[in-house]
């Protein structure tokens, strides 16, 4: 399963706002998902009908860092961190602290023209389908 240049098809979000599915096509045409479990925060910004990713960063203990906070203020507070008040940015700190101890995990995927989806949750696991 490769990432990059994959199509993402679909953004499902289960009831509880707690599962969320990301269905790709890669650019071999297999189809698979990417599940999101106990899911924190979820934002999806400019997404097209089968909008081609560009790239995918995956921020967990023990991986590097780089862009985390970006990632995390952009999340939580929809700001720069040069923007936002000392109460939104304890919140985004917050999180920033809790990928780096292992309790969280960050995703961001960018797709060309500009799409983004942000995300914070437990674990993920990529499932192939048929």
């Amino acid at each position: 399963m490769k990432i990059m240049e994959s199509q993402l098809l679909g953004v499902q979000i289960d009831d509880t706002g707690r599962e969320v599915v990301l269905s790709l096509r890669d650019t071999e045409g297999a189809k698979f998902d990417v599940e999101l479990r106990g899911v924190e925060r979820l934002l999806v910004n400019e997404l097209r009908q089968q909008n081609v990713v560009e790239a995918m960063t995956h921020w967990r203990r023990g991986k590097p860092l780089d862009g985390l906070r970006d990632a995390a203020f952009a999340l939580m507070t929809g700001a720069a961190e040069q923007d936002c008040s000392p109460q939104l940015a304890a919140v985004a700190c917050a999180v920033v602290d809790r990928v780096v101890s292992g309790e969280l995990e960050l995703m961001e995927i960018s797709a060309v023209f500009g799409a983004q989806l942000l995300a914070s949750f437990t674990s993920m696991t990529f499932v192939a389908k048929g």
